[in-house]
């Protein structure tokens, strides 16, 4: 539990913050025609989104929002599916460490690695998605008067209340995070 509601908030709750910021931003400023318009075709989105993950340092925590807003927009789920494989597993920090440490030739498998299965994986997710007739926007209006209960601002409250406090421990972790209380081991 101390570690669930304590470290692990501490390392992801900023990222997870920065993720919900954009995908707010995302829901703000994108209309769904915009998506469909230009993003309509499977492939040119599944590419799309290679292309606007590969270069990102995104991690995990923080592109899940983001692929959730853009899902809701009009984004095709398999599309969504390759920036959130692409986008963690290939950044120009980690293409330039993995070129250094391995070699370039071998760095160049690896991201095209990542990207050929990230491609094929959205690209059988739509199949799925179609093949079973699932829409996500269904889902969502059917739980939308769930989203606005009273246990679900409880729990963003809650969420943010624990991130908070990861931050506060974060500036001084002597003191578990409260200024100017001495730590009991400390004296």
């Amino acid at each position: 539990m101390k570690f669930s509601f304590g470290d692990l908030l501490q390392d992801i709750g900023g990222w997870l913050l920065i993720g919900i910021l954009l995908a707010g931003i995302i829901d703000i400023s994108l209309s769904p025609g915009l998506i469909t318009e230009y993003l309509g075709n499977d492939l040119l989105s599944m590419l799309v989104m290679v292309v606007l993950a590969t270069p990102l340092y995104v991690c995990a925590t923080a592109s899940t929002p983001i692929a959730a807003a853009l899902v809701l927009k009009g984004l095709s789920p398999g599309a969504a599916l390759v920036f959130l494989m692409a986008g963690p597993a290939t950044n120009i920090a980690t293409i330039t460490v993995v070129a250094k440490v391995i070699g370039k030739k071998a760095a160049t498998i690896y991201v095209s690695s990542i990207l050929i299965c990230s491609l094929a994986m959205g690209g059988l997710a739509n199949l799925f998605y179609r093949f079973f007739e699932l829409d996500i926007h269904t889902w969502i209006t059917s739980n939308e008067g769930e989203l606005r209960g009273v246990v679900a601002y409880a729990s963003a409250i809650l969420l943010l209340l624990l991130i908070g406090y990861g931050f506060v421990k974060k500036l001084d972790p002597a003191t578990g995070g409260l200024p100017g209380r001495s730590h009991p081991h400390s004296r």
